[in-house]
């Protein structure tokens, strides 16, 4: 059974999934003094994508992902799509499970294992992944409300460390680290939107698509240029890059007249809600993926073991914290071009002549009638 997600409730999903695990990592630090400009960049590089990826998704209304992607490649290659897209998804979903644990364990869980934040996170996990789209763009939309809240308040009260020379002189360096910072943003986490094709099996209206991916990928990254651009402006453009977690120790340096402090604790909460979402939504597009490559109806059975695999998985790509800062500050490799930009495209252009094509047998039919 088709479940049909509200506008509202999806773009909230996308926005939170953007900001996801992404809000306390040094985005678009090779850009140095110039994050602002690597920030605008990219959002300006990425929009057209944002936008492929609506327009392919209305263009399939009526009808899931899979079953487009069927229509336009045939059932075997279209399994084999769905099933590279399954690997994607599961890793990306291993790596955030990396990230967060990495950070409870750095920032304040210093002598518990790994396994055991993982292995509760996962638990939670099954539960909303079985529960389906409609369950986690509900718990989405309404965790957005305190996660933005939060971050808002944090945003005000740094607002008096702020220093605004740190940002001067515009383009020192050339252009280069601008778009080496707007190609990390790109990378990760803008493009990663594409993972969302699998999970959404439809919306109210053909033109919803744009009413969820647009406004949603812009609030998203809106939220992240302001507390990246503040958190570079309060700690400094030498330092910003040098912190795993630059937006936490800013917001640490947080005190009003003594009364108010230690708030990083709670922004650290914001970060396991918003990497939570991101899991979910990884592991259904996953089981969905894998589901339709194997020739079942149902996806639910391979949520459990998807998930748990991701417990052993978050140790095998990344062991250490240097390794995920790598990970998370990398400029686009020849993986993440291949799903973000290559297979969209060609989904897209196959998808357009299709409906061309179709357009035109309808009027030849009108004619000869």
């Amino acid at each position: 059974m088709k479940e049909i997600v509200p506008d509202k409730q999806g773009m909230a999903l996308v926005t939170l999934f953007v900001v996801g695990n992404t809000l306390v990592f040094a985005l678009g630090g090779r850009a140095g003094a110039d994050i602002w400009l690597a920030f605008l960049t990219a959002i300006v590089l990425a929009a057209p994508f944002i936008l492929l990826f609506a327009r392919l998704t209305s263009l399939m209304h009526g009808e899931t992902f899979a079953a487009g992607v069927e229509k336009l490649f045939g059932k075997w290659p279209s399994r084999i799509i769905a099933l590279l897209y399954a690997g994607y998804a599961w890793k990306l979903g291993c790596l955030v499970v990396s990230d967060v644990t990495h950070f409870i364990q750095t920032v304040s869980l210093p002598t518990t294992p790994q396994t055991v934040m993982a292995l509760a996170f996962g638990v939670l996990v099954i539960w909303i992944v079985k529960g389906g789209i409609e369950v986690l763009a509900r718990f989405g939309s309404l965790m957005s409300r305190g996660v933005f809240s939060v971050l808002f308040i944090a945003f005000a009260l740094l607002i008096n460390r702020i220093d605004l020379g740190q940002f001067m002189p515009v383009m020192y360096n050339g252009f280069g680290p601008v778009l080496e910072g707007a190609l990390q943003l790109i990378d990760f986490p803008f493009l990663e939107t594409v993972l969302l094709f699998w999970i959404f099996d439809g919306f109210h209206k053909k033109n919803s698509a744009y009413k969820v991916f647009v406004p949603g990928f812009l609030v998203g990254a809106l939220i992240l240029f302001v507390m990246d651009c503040t958190s570079l402006a309060v700690l400094g453009a030498d330092r910003y890059g040098i912190f795993y977690f630059p937006i936490f120790t800013a917001i640490a340096r947080i005190d009003v007249s003594t009364f108010l402090t230690r708030l990083e604790s709670i922004v650290a909460v914001t970060f396991a809600v918003g990497s939570f979402v991101k899991i979910a939504v990884c592991l259904l597009a996953a089981s969905k993926a894998l589901a339709y490559a194997l020739g079942f109806d149902d996806y639910r059975f391979l949520v459990t073991p998807l998930v748990l695999g991701t417990i052993p998985g978050s140790r095998w790509f990344v062991a250490t914290m240097m390794e995920i800062e790598a990970s998370a500050t990398k400029t686009i490799s020849a993986t993440t071009f291949l799903y973000h930009l290559v297979f969209p495209i060609t989904f897209w252009i196959l998808a357009e002549v299709r409906l061309y094509l179709r357009k035109r047998n309808k009027a030849g039919k009108q004619r000869d009638i």
